[in-house]
C-alpha cells in the first residue's frame, strides 16, 4: 500500500466556524500559504471509538487529566465507513440523505465485537462472516483498509500511533488475536510483509495491545462521522521570503527542516514554521451511540458550522496568526468523542444540543 504516516507528535487546536468565518480562513490559507485542499479532496471519515461498557476512558478524559488516551478505528470513504460500523456490530451504518436511518445489520447475532480478560478472539469463521456481511452492506468487493490507533495527550501535546489493517485483521486484533497472527492471516493486499511486521509496526502493535488490556473489557462505544477537507502547503517554496526559511537555513524541502543556521545572526532571528502544517475542516459532524440498539445518527454541531483543526509541530506562520486575530477566531476546548459522550448523556432537548454543541459560544465540551 502507499506510504502513510503512522506516528504523530504535534499541537492540535480546534475552532468552531460559521460559514463566513470558514470562507475567511480558506481565503487566508489560499493567499497566505499558499495552501490548497490536499489530493484526497472532500472525504467522508468514520471513526469508531472503543471503550469500556461504562465508558470509563472518555469519562476520565472529559475531566481534563494531565494524561489521557483514546482508542479508535477509522475508515476513509462512505463505503469503508459502512463496512467498519457493520463489521463491528456498532449500529446503523450510515445516515441517508433524507434522514431515514438504515436498520442495524444483523451479523453474528448482531452482537458487538468484544475484547475481555481471558476471552477468546473471534474465530477465523466469525471474522470471515462479519467481513462478508460488512462488504455486502457497503457494496464492496474487497475488504477496505482501516486504521486502528491510540491518541494520547500529555501537557497539551498530542501523540498518535496507528496501524493500517484490513478490516478482517482489525476485527481479529481488536477481539484478542495477536497482531502478528492477524496480519499474517489477513495482510493488506498491496503491503509488504516486511512493512506490516517491521519493528516500528510491531512496537505500535504492542502499545495498542497494552492500551486495550488496560481498559478491559472493551466494546464499540461511539461512532463519529464527518466530511473533511484537509489543507496543506501547495509546495516547498511556500516558505520562500520568510526570514531564515527557504534558502537561508530554513526549509530544505517539503517536510524537511534544515536545522543548521548559516550564522549566529540567522539562528537568533529566523522563525521555524512547520512545513507539515495542516488545516482540516470537518462539517456534517454526527455521532451514533453504539450502546443504544435503535439510536439514530445525531448532530454534534449545527448544519452550517464546521470544526477547524490546526495541526502543527511548530509556531504558526504570521499569515495564520494575523487571520485568527483579525477575525477573532479563538480555540475551543472540544473533542468529537467527548462532545458526543456529553450529548448522549444530557440528551437533545429542543435546541439544547445547539447550545451545547456550538463551541463558538466558547462552551467547554472536553
Amino acid at each position: 500500500m502507499a506510504d502513510y504516516q503512522c506516528v504523530f507528535k504535534r499541537v492540535e487546536k480546534k475552532h468552531c466556524l460559521g460559514a463566513t468565518e470558514r470562507r475567511a480562513v480558506e481565503a487566508a490559507a489560499r493567499e497566505g500559504g499558499p495552501m490548497a485542499v490536499d489530493a484526497y479532496g472532500r472525504t467522508r471519515i468514520t471513526s469508531l471509538y472503543v471503550d469500556t461498557p461504562d465508558r470509563a476512558m472518555i469519562a476520565r478524559s472529559v475531566e481534563k487529566p494531565l494524561y489521557k488516551e483514546k482508542l479508535r478505528l477509522r475508515a476513509y470513504g462512505e463505503a469503508a465507513g459502512v463496512a467498519l460500523m457493520t463489521a463491528f456490530g456498532a449500529g446503523p451504518a450510515r445516515r441517508e440523505p433524507d434522514g431515514v436511518e438504515m436498520v442495524r445489520h444483523e451479523i453474528g447475532g448482531g452482537e458487538p465485537v468484544r475484547r475481555e480478560a481471558g476471552g477468546a478472539p473471534l474465530s477465523d469463521g466469525e471474522v470471515e462472516a462479519r467481513a462478508a456481511s460488512a462488504l455486502a452492506a457497503a457494496g464492496l468487493s474487497a475488504a477496505p483498509t482501516v486504521f486502528f490507533g491510540i491518541k494520547k495527550k500529555f501537557k497539551g501535546i498530542v501523540y498518535k500511533r496507528r496501524l493500517a489493517l484490513t478490516l478482517p485483521a482489525a476485527l481479529a486484533f481488536v477481539s484478542g488475536l495477536p497482531y502478528e497472527q492477524a496480519w499474517a492471516r489477513w495482510p493488506v493486499a498491496d503491503g509488504s510483509e516486511e512493512g506490516g511486521l517491521a519493528p516500528g509496526a510491531r512496537q505500535i502493535a504492542r502499545e495498542l495491545t497494552a492500551a486495550m488490556d488496560r481498559w478491559l473489557p472493551l466494546v464499540p462505544s461511539m461512532g463519529i462521522a464527518c466530511d473533511r477537507e484537509a489543507w496543506a502547503y501547495a509546495a516547498a517554496d511556500a516558505f520562500e521570503g520568510c526570514d531564515g526559511a527557504g534558502g537561508r537555513g530554513g526549509i530544505k524541502a517539503a517536510g524537511s527542516f534544515d536545522l543548521a543556521p548559516r550564522s549566529a545572526f540567522d539562528a537568533a532571528r529566523r522563525p521555524v514554521f512547520d512545513p507539515g502544517l495542516r488545516l482540516t475542516f470537518d462539517d456534517g459532524l454526527v455521532y451514533l451511540d453504539c450502546h443504544q440498539p435503535k439510536a439514530p445518527w445525531l448532530p454534534i454541531i449545527a448544519s452550517d458550522e464546521a470544526i477547524l483543526e490546526i495541526k502543527s509541530a511548530g509556531p504558526y506562520p504570521p499569515w495564520l496568526v494575523t487571520m485568527l486575530s483579525t477575525h477573532r477566531i479563538y480555540p475551543a476546548s472540544f473533542t468529537k468523542y467527548g462532545s458526543a459522550y456529553q450529548l448522549a448523556h444530557c440528551g437533545h432537548n429542543g435546541k439544547k444540543w445547539t447550545k451545547v454543541g456550538r463551541v463558538s459560544s466558547r462552551a467547554s465540551l472536553e
